[in-house]
């Protein structure tokens, strides 16, 4: 999840309907320019090279997430439009192994392609984690650049946060592992 404001001034997103190695391009609506997600900068037009800053996010049930948050006021499905929100027009594409587009990417031994990693960057070094694994350890400690991080998981939120060993947060980025193997082809995925 990304915000909005920029240097004092109010952004809005929308999708741009462009890929750049199967990661979405957003767009804003008052420059123009390109986002890359995993990036979280824009890559061209006027706000290149800008970053946007994140915030916390997971990827939950919504029993999760009503214990956590029982004020929670939820969007009605009667939007004005026909659409049937209640099924997911990408139900098939999960449930595939394999992504779309396979010009840029060929899995390692033991590896797949759609497996859902938690990206992490520090300066210029990069690496992925099964979110399998670190669901199944609560916490995985590595080093990534110059930097020890531990990572942990939190069963009550499926949330995974980041630390570094002064205490300062990495906001990891949750996306299929070709989708980050694509942006940063120099990665590797953690294997204990």
């Amino acid at each position: 999840m990304y915000a909005r404001k920029v240097d004092g001034r109010t952004y809005t997103f929308g999708v741009s309907g462009l890929l750049y190695r199967s990661n979405v391009l957003m767009y804003d609506h008052q420059t123009e320019s390109l986002w890359l997600q995993v990036k979280r900068r824009a890559v061209t037009g006027p706000m290149n090279g800008t970053k946007l800053k994140t915030f916390p996010s997971a990827i939950t049930t919504w029993k999760k997430w009503k214990k956590k948050h029982p004020d929670t006021t939820v969007l009605s499905f009667k939007t004005g439009y026909s659409r049937d929100y209640s099924r997911d027009p990408y139900e098939s594409y999960y449930r595939e192994r394999r992504g779309m587009f396979r010009s840029f990417f060929t899995p390692g031994p033991g590896e797949e392609e759609k497996e859902v990693v938690a990206g992490v960057e520090v300066g210029d070094s990069a690496r992925a984690y099964p979110v399998e694994l670190v669901r199944r350890r609560k916490k995985v400690t590595d080093t990534v650049g110059d930097k020890k991080i531990t990572i942990f998981y939190d069963d009550s939120t499926d949330r995974i946060s980041v630390r570094t060993e002064k205490g300062e947060e990495i906001e990891p980025i949750v996306v299929y592992w070709f989708v980050w193997k694509g942006i940063h082809p120099e990665t590797e995925l953690f294997k204990p």
